[in-house]
């Protein structure tokens, strides 16, 4: 992520330095000098570094970082006399492209004229800032984020546990199991240290894994008492409470489903 926005502002006209691991005794002559301040580390660290480093930061500058949390970052960047924007790509690394890629932006101390220019810096390479605090993105991510990512590791703990050969269940599979198997597959060929911290240092997390745990308890108790009525009524309380969304994803899905199968086809029929 780091790489893709030294590309992004390099594009833009910036002049660059970067600060490694290897470099990172170079760091304080950097932050001295740069009039941006970019922090793209693991999430896990990222606080710390932000800490250790912000004593070197000037009021004329613009200090900003990408992880996926933003109230502790955003509180450490705050403790400057800097301006202050907080980031958080929701896309990956190795994009193609911006256009129509969302940027959720935390423009916590930044003068409105400061934040209107980076805005429009970012808007004119297609992508989608969305304004919020740094509290109403963690609240956020904890659904975006948290909520998918414990459910798609609590899939793979299952599969695990029952010793699933996946290959042999796409022997079996449906366009949408297949779908949502890839989605899964997707996750698990990424870092683990990040989907951990991701889940491990949001701090709604505990509110999401008792909504999990109680919603287990009650399919527990239904499946043991056979209550067929209950899993049906639950059913569509859900689908009443998620609306007319339920038809749009239908149609989206059923178009991204048929095309899965045209692809899958294909790939077989190349093999």
């Amino acid at each position: 992520m780091g790489r893709l926005f030294s590309r992004f502002f390099e594009d833009a006209g910036y002049e660059i330095q970067v600060v490694e691991k290897d470099t990172w005794p170079t760091r304080d002559k950097v932050l001295r000098t740069a009039d941006i301040v970019l922090f793209a580390v693991p999430l896990h660290e990222t606080v710390t570094i932000i800490r250790e480093s912000i004593c070197s930061t000037r009021p004329d500058q613009l200090v900003m970082d990408l992880s996926s949390l933003k109230a502790s970052p955003v509180r450490e960047m705050m403790a400057s006399s800097a301006s202050v924007v907080g980031l958080h790509p929701m896309f990956g690394g190795r994009i193609n492209s911006f256009w129509g890629q969302t940027l959720v932006a935390c423009p916590a101390r930044i003068d409105p004229r400061d934040w209107q220019g980076l805005r429009r810096l970012f808007t004119a390479r297609g992508i989608r800032v969305k304004e919020c605090t740094p509290e109403e993105h963690d609240r956020m991510m904890s659904i975006i984020q948290v909520l998918f990512h414990m459910t798609t590791m609590l899939i793979g703990r299952v599969l695990r546990g029952l010793g699933v050969d996946i290959a042999e269940t796409l022997q079996y599979t449906s366009p949408s199991y297949r779908l949502e198997i890839n989605l899964l597959g997707r996750i698990f060929a990424q870092n683990g240290a990040l989907y951990s911290a991701i889940t491990q240092m949001n701090p709604y997390t505990k509110e999401i894994l008792e909504h999990l745990r109680e919603s287990l308890e009650h399919y527990d108790r239904w499946y043991d008492e056979e209550d067929l009525e209950a899993f049906v009524q639950d059913f569509h309380k859900s689908a009443l409470h998620l609306g007319d969304f339920c038809r749009q994803a239908y149609r989206e899905s059923s178009t991204i489903l048929d095309f899965s199968v045209r692809m899958n086809n294909a790939c077989q029929e190349g093999e």
